[in-house]
């Protein structure tokens, strides 16, 4: 029977095997890289989707092109693998970071992805609409977050950006500025036209909360204070009620963890904003443990999902994916201590 290992070997050269599946290779596109080569910068794995993985960005067509090659032998004949224990690993299934493995047959069901799944959770009838392929997206995305785990190192060395460095790289300087300033520094990032919600938590859900939902140029003249905190979202004119429902469309990716301190959790907007060309406008320190960096938010549901799983496998808060979530506003105080911007793109 076919090793799958010698399949991506014969596409990608030696392989520095980490585990039985997956490993440290020389990246297809390596000629093309406009930054120096590390030897942990690219990685290839064998089971799930079999994919080869680089996190260099001038390399892409390259990796695709090998990517289909790959998958194209790999996927041609089955396959398995003995582990450690006798356990086997076949065609399709994804070794997990435990050890434990993951059948083909229990992810095309609609097993959980970290609390969340796609629709249709049992198995998909052989008549359901685009059948396949949502079984091939729900494949893709347990291979994402295994091969998430197993890169999540390298990412956080190779892309580290420390929060001295991020206020220091501020393309305009914006840390020391007044709440005031602070505050209407931050509404420059919506289009005029946005009706931006700001409040407290439970400043929702009824009429006279509409005083909370304002045009921009409205929050501009009232300034930072109705509460200390906003949404990525803006929301329809009219709006009382903070809700997936009433957001008109016009939104930002806002990011952040509360279990990475701010040291690192910059290695993740570099990586968003760097490898996976996410425009980034600002962040915001909390004035808390955490910072926020707003995104562009991704246009297209499936990429959206994808990143969700990659981003919650590194640490990232999977609420923020919520829409009408609230964040921290810039501008206002949290026990004494101002939420400001100290990194805003020029």
């Amino acid at each position: 029977m076919t090793d799958p290992r010698q399949i991506a070997a014969g596409i990608v050269g030696a392989v520095d095997w980490q585990t039985e599946v997956s490993g440290f290779c020389r990246c297809p596109g390596e000629a093309l890289h406009t930054h120096p080569t590390g030897k942990k910068d690219c990685r290839v794995s064998v089971d799930g989707a079999p994919t080869i993985y680089c996190f260099h960005a001038s390399c892409e067509a390259a990796v695709a092109e090998a990517n289909r090659a790959l998958r194209r032998a790999i996927g041609g004949s089955p396959w398995e693998i003995v582990l450690p224990g006798g356990r086997v690993l076949r065609s399709g299934d994804v070794l997990q970071g435990d050890g434990s493995v993951k059948t083909r047959a229990q992810i095309e069901m609609g097993a959980a992805h970290n609390g969340w799944s796609l629709p249709h959770p049992g198995p998909l009838p052989p008549a359901a609409r685009a059948g396949e392929g949502e079984r091939n997206e729900r494949l893709m995305l347990e291979t994402l977050k295994a091969m998430a785990e197993r890169f999540r190192p390298e990412l956080f060395e190779k892309f580290r950006w420390p929060f001295a460095q991020i206020v220091a790289d501020s393309p305009l300087l914006v840390a020391d500025r007044d709440a005031d300033e602070q505050f209407r520094t931050w509404l420059k990032l919506w289009p005029a036209h946005c009706h931006v919600w700001i409040g407290d938590v439970f400043s929702s859900g009824r009429p006279e909360h509409r005083t909370h939902f304002r045009p921009v140029a409205e929050w501009y003249q009232i300034g930072p204070v109705m509460g200390n905190y906003t949404c990525g979202s803006a929301f329809k004119p009219g709006s009382f009620q903070r809700s997936n429902a009433n957001c008109d469309g016009t939104r930002f990716m806002v990011i952040e963890s509360d279990s990475l301190p701010k040291d690192e959790v910059g290695a993740i907007f570099a990586y968003l904003n760097q490898r996976l060309h996410f425009n980034l406008h600002a962040i915001i320190d909390t004035a808390g443990k955490s910072l926020h960096g707003w995104f562009d938010a991704p246009r297209d549901r499936q990429i959206e999902l994808r990143l969700k799983t990659v981003l919650t496998v590194f640490g990232c808060d999977p609420k923020l994916f919520t829409y009408s979530q609230p964040v921290r506003v810039p501008g206002a105080f949290r026990d004494g201590r101002l939420q400001r911007i100290v990194w805003l793109k020029s």
